[in-house]
């Protein structure tokens, strides 16, 4: 398999503060294989899995100053093609969101993330949204949201936003964590309607009751189309379930049951484009 992993993260537990991490890891399973270092060399080697190129998404090296973060991984990644995703927080009064943007500028950077799960979904209607997002695509940067499907006001603010900027790319993190019985139809359908609109297949370690994979990859194809669905390890956080390499051979034999045809755009060319590896 010959894939671009578009959602993983490395850590040098020495060099980043990780406090999220470090002072008070998360009560997930296996989280003594996660607190750890984690560098590419230990993505490498493998006769199954050989990763061409990939997309660093924050991890809290340093949440104050995360220009470090991506000159860490400019030090670490020299070999391996990648693009990175930065933190800002998206939901700052815009000129302080202008200035963090530009004080993140490095040639590495395509997108940043602001984490807004559970109760931090409101953080997205904050009247300030709708102007960053505006001015991250006016600096040809993008905005990667991670919150849950079930906050059907914040979609609805998404998707008006968006609709008003018709060339600006959102990327949606973890499948907005969509867990069996629960009402994400409204976000899936209400999202796909942005052109723009591209969703990662991820992160379903961290759900509680996650509905059936192949149903659930199905859908996203139905909805979004094959080529707006993106394959992502979320390493080394799958770890909770299986190893980077045990993650993409599930992926294959999900895709192999789902599309087999679509395999090349959602485990390699898809990431390829959208984040302009190679350029």
């Amino acid at each position: 398999m010959n894939i671009i992993d578009p959602h993983l993260h490395f850590f040098d537990l020495c060099k980043g503060q990780y406090t999220w991490l470090k002072d008070s890891p998360p009560s997930w399973p296996n989280i003594s294989k996660i607190c750890q270092n984690h560098l590419p060399e230990e993505l490498s080697g493998s006769p199954e899995v050989v990763l061409h190129g990939c997309i660093h998404v924050e991890a809290g090296f340093d949440n104050r100053h995360p220009i470090k973060e991506l000159n860490w991984l400019s030090e670490i990644l020299p070999n391996l093609p990648y693009k990175a995703v930065g933190y800002v927080p998206i939901d700052a009064e815009h000129n302080t969101f202008c200035d963090k943007l530009s004080a993140l500028s490095h040639p590495s950077l395509v997108a940043v993330r602001d984490i807004t799960e559970g109760h931090d979904a409101t953080r997205l209607l904050a009247d300030t949204v709708a102007d960053n997002i505006q001015h991250l695509d006016q600096c040809g940067y993008h905005f990667e949201a991670q919150f849950e499907f079930t906050h059907h006001a914040v979609i609805d603010k998404i998707v008006h936003i968006y609709r008003a900027l018709p060339n600006a790319v959102l990327v949606i993190n973890h499948a907005g964590f969509m867990e069996a019985g629960q009402s994400w139809q409204h976000a899936i359908k209400a999202l796909a309607s942005i052109e723009n609109c591209v969703i990662k297949f991820s992160g379903h370690e961290l759900l509680t009751t996650p509905m059936n994979l192949e149903k659930q990859l199905s859908l996203l194809l139905n909805t979004f189309g094959e080529d707006r669905v993106m394959l992502a390890s979320n390493h080394p956080v799958c770890l909770i379930e299986r190893s980077f390499v045990q993650q993409w051979q599930h992926y294959f034999d999900l895709v192999t049951h789902v599309a087999p045809h679509a395999w090349q755009k959602l485990s390699f060319s898809n990431a390829k484009r959208l984040y302009k590896l190679g350029s």
